[in-house]
């Protein structure tokens, strides 16, 4: 079911860097891809120790595997640092319209309280 969006309020459209950062850092943020990366890096210093003929070559301290995590983190660090200013980004702007619309619900309320004679809330007590 599609939601129209509200003329009045603002719907940016996402360029495709954006929506790829997101599906990027929702992938690196996930606790499955943790564990996934933990048994990567155990499972090859095993088989590296079994001196299994792949890894034979990669001994303690294990180089090559500590090249590739790096080039990982090299990678990942930049999108999950963008996604993180772009969420903030969007909060700042929730926060925003959150307070634009209590602002002017506010505003209501007092003209309806002082068309029924009463007194509008006077804040800051």
């Amino acid at each position: 079911m599609a939601i129209n969006p509200h003329p009045a309020v603002e719907h940016p459209h996402q360029a495709l860097n954006d929506r790829l950062g997101d599906k990027i850092s929702a992938v690196f943020g996930s606790m499955t891809t943790f564990w996934l990366l933990v048994g990567w890096q155990l499972g090859w210093m095993a088989l590296a120790e079994a001196s299994i003929w792949l890894f034979k070559g990669d001994k303690y301290p294990f180089s090559f595997l500590l090249f590739l995590s790096n080039l990982i983190q090299l990678w990942a660090l930049p999108v999950l640092g963008n996604t993180a200013n772009r969420a903030d980004a969007k909060r700042n702007l929730k926060a925003d319209s959150d307070h634009q619309a209590l602002t002017y619900l506010a505003q209501r309320s007092d003209q309806i309280a002082e068309h029924l004679g009463l007194s509008p809330m006077q804040g800051g007590d």
